[in-house]
């Protein structure tokens, strides 16, 4: 539960003193990193021999288990070439756990809709990429880990920073294994090298949203074939929050619940005058002709629209190997600007996580599967840059190169596993932990770290407030209508769906969370 004592102590603690990348693999037995920044191959790929050992528990009886078949479910893609990737995992995997892996890439067109599909049907599947996570696994969607991961996965037990197992426990159970990554999250664009030089902006000296105009200006004078501000169906500026000192609480995207650190109150972001403000804006934007005109409605995802010349910059969550990740996916060079302070929180610890279905027929062979992509370098590698000589190219012991259309590049690291098990981009920096280093120690903890809101009471509620967020957010950010009016039919509705009941209950747990501290 959210209130039990101690814990945001204990979180704020393990942060504030352990931001030396623990949590990342960064002083664990399998990858010594932190010793020295510049030897990264011994922090990105462990030993044969080391891997062998750490995985020796759960694979020392392979050979009698019975072969079966994992489903995992993933965003991005889908990739043309998934299946020779699949085949070169299974060949793998067959000394290990005897199990094969059906990779199921669910494209950004509404991912976390399909999965919700799945869970309410009652399909069963293996392993899934948590969205809306809380909500999800207080109904049941997802398998208790905990004592899954002390018999099948005691490696990545003792290596994962135990704040990340905090922050996927709800009402008391494990219901997810988080990604071994930065602990916080920041909000940034990556923009087009070739554009950026091209027309002089200088980028850092964005310091907030409204500050990218004159670049639109630019770019809607001078390159006609290139919309200013794309936007699809799913990116929008709701990237982007008018409210830097609160936090979302209710673990889902689509609730308009944040806490003002100010305060300590919740409220609806969305009946508020700065978020008027914001949406005017947009609305005045697109009238300029800086958005395209189906912004509402596009399904192009912004890698694609970037590679293929229709935008320039794309937006979102930022990490410290951004630069890397955004230059891979839209293939050509790509500058981060991060807008807002990396901020570490209970949200972004679940930004990437993996969870065991509740119809799962295999959760134990689903659990040795996740062990083996939290420590071992060949399977890890396997699953985000590859097959080698076909999707990318060594260019050195522990650096490669990705081969341009090659079928196969939409499983980022930052989706699953150890990021630090991965494989070193040509064009990244080499001093990778060091960056992931620096960017947890700038990071600001959140005052109530370690919060978890139960939604046991309010699922009904919770259930008609996501479904007409939906209805209108996508026209509201589009900028395609006069806000104002919207904003008012759509609190209206909120209101009478019975969001006040939700702020006062997660109210009601946050007070009792701050008065057991």
């Amino acid at each position: 539960m959210a209130g039990k004592k101690g814990t945001g102590l204990l979180l704020s603690l393990v942060l504030l003193i352990g931001l030396s990348l623990s949590g990342c693999g960064g002083n664990n037995s399998n990858n010594g990193a932190a010793k020295d920044e510049n030897k990264v191959e011994s922090t990105t790929a462990p030993a044969a021999s080391d891997t062998a050992t750490a995985t020796a528990a759960a694979t020392e009886k392979t050979n009698e288990l019975e072969q079966v078949e994992l489903s995992l479910y993933l965003p991005g893609g889908p990739d043309k070439d998934v299946a020779s990737v699949e085949q070169a995992i299974n060949d793998y995997l067959k000394d290990k756990i005897n199990a094969t892996i059906k990779i199921n890439q669910l494209s950004w067109d509404k991912p976390a809709d399909k999965v919700n599909l799945m869970i309410q049907s009652g399909e069963v599947f293996d392993m899934v990429y948590t969205w809306n996570f809380m909500t999800n696994a207080a109904k049941g969607a997802y398998l208790p880990l905990e004592e899954l991961l002390d018999t099948y996965a005691k490696e990545t037990k003792a290596q994962i920073n135990p704040a990340y197992l905090q922050a996927a426990t709800v009402n008391g159970h494990l219901y997810a294994i988080p990604t071994e990554k930065e602990l916080g999250q920041s909000v940034g664009f990556a923009f087009d090298k070739a554009i950026v030089d091209k027309y002089g902006f200088d980028v850092n000296s964005i310091a907030k949203l409204e500050d990218i105009e004159p670049m639109l200006k630019t770019i809607k004078e001078k390159e006609p074939a290139i919309t200013p501000l794309f936007m699809n169906h799913t990116d929008s500026l709701n990237w982007f929050t008018v409210y830097p000192d609160s936090e979302d609480l209710d673990g889902s995207n689509e609730i308009p619940t944040l806490l003002d650190y100010k305060t300590m109150k919740v409220f609806n972001e969305y009946d508020t005058p700065e978020i008027l403000a914001r949406l005017k804006l947009i609305r005045e934007w697109y009238k300029a002709g800086y958005i395209n005109k189906n912004g509402a409605t596009d399904k192009t995802e912004l890698k694609d629209a970037v590679k293929s010349g229709k935008a320039w910059f794309t937006y979102g969550n930022m990490n410290p190997t951004s630069t890397n990740d955004w230059t891979r996916l839209a293939e050509k060079p790509m500058i981060i600007k991060t807008l807002l302070p990396v901020q570490v929180s209970t949200k972004s610890l679940q930004g990437s996580m993996l969870a065991i279905s509740r119809t799962s027929k295999n959760p134990e062979r689903a659990m040795m599967f996740m062990n083996l992509i939290h420590t071992d370098p060949v399977l890890y590698n396997l699953l985000t840059f590859g097959i080698e000589g076909k999707h990318y190219k060594k260019v050195g012991d522990n650096t490669v190169e990705f081969i341009s259309d090659s079928g196969y590049n939409s499983v980022s690291s930052w989706m699953i596993g150890n990021v630090l098990l991965n494989y070193l981009n040509k064009d990244e920096d080499p001093k990778r932990v060091q960056l992931y280093t620096d960017w947890n120690k700038n990071s600001k903890v959140s005052p109530v770290i370690g919060f978890v809101f139960d939604s046991t009471k309010v699922q009904s509620q919770i259930g008609a407030l996501i479904n007409i967020t939906k209805q209108y957010k996508n026209t509201l950010y589009s900028g395609e209508k006069d806000p104002e009016p919207i904003l008012k039919e759509m609190n209206s509705k909120l209101k009478a769906a019975g969001l006040d009941a939700v702020i006062s209950e997660i109210q009601s747990q946050m007070d009792a969370f701050l008065a057991a501290k």
